[in-house]
């Protein structure tokens, strides 16, 4: 069998899954450890690969980052959800340009770096671990925070505010591109006495 013709249409695969093909570990290992030299495959996190070829063509079809947001949320890290400044990028929100994929998690906070890009998790609480949608994109379901989420997560995150109307104004958010009603929602069911703080000056200046 030729196990790189195998694997090199796959969106991802583990040590384990190139061990069924071959049947012998230390074998696969082998395959692995040779195949990270010579770029055959990339690591996307410890013992998960995707092939090169894979990543070209996803590049190509302009899909590459629909696959990182995909692999970002489902193996990397997980549970996990977009969130916080990439999420409000994405929405013309946050002006500032955002480099890293910012997601929120149930484990520890994480910063994780592969061939592709870093990811950054932030731990939250599991009773503030909601309020996400799947979204697909191409082949790829996707965990993401709606926008109001990715407001709250930003602001729940983000040390040192200044409660005065001149440092959220020096912050620069389109707060037109918000639904009010649903962050007011989601500010009262987390009962967060700093989000609600939060609340009351956003609402002066949007």
């Amino acid at each position: 069998m030729n196990y790189k013709k195998e694997i090199e249409n796959l969106y991802y695969f583990s040590l384990s899954d190139l061990n069924l093909f071959i049947n012998n570990k230390k074998l696969a290992l082998s395959y692995i450890s040779r195949w990270l030299k010579n770029w055959f495959i990339k690591r996307i996190r410890p013992w998960f690969y995707v092939s090169s070829k894979k990543i070209l063509e996803l590049s190509l079809k302009n899909k590459l980052n629909n696959y990182l947001e995909y692999i970002s949320t489902n193996i990397v890290y997980i549970p996990s959800y977009l969130s916080r400044e990439y999420v409000l990028f994405e929405n013309n929100i946050l002006t500032e340009n955002v480099y890293n994929f910012t997601l929120v998690s149930t484990k520890k906070t994480y910063t994780f770096k592969n061939d592709f890009w870093i990811f950054e998790y932030k731990n939250i609480k599991l009773d503030f671990f909601w309020d996400f949608e799947v979204v697909k994109k191409w082949d790829f379901l996707i965990y993401k925070a709606s926008k109001e989420k990715a407001l709250f997560d930003y602001f729940y995150f983000k040390r040192w505010i200044v409660f005065e109307k001149k440092y959220f104004l020096e912050l620069r958010l389109n707060l037109e591109n918000i639904d009010f009603e649903k962050f007011r929602k989601l500010v009262e069911k987390y009962d967060s006495k700093k989000l609600k703080k939060v609340l009351k000056i956003l609402e002066l200046i949007k």
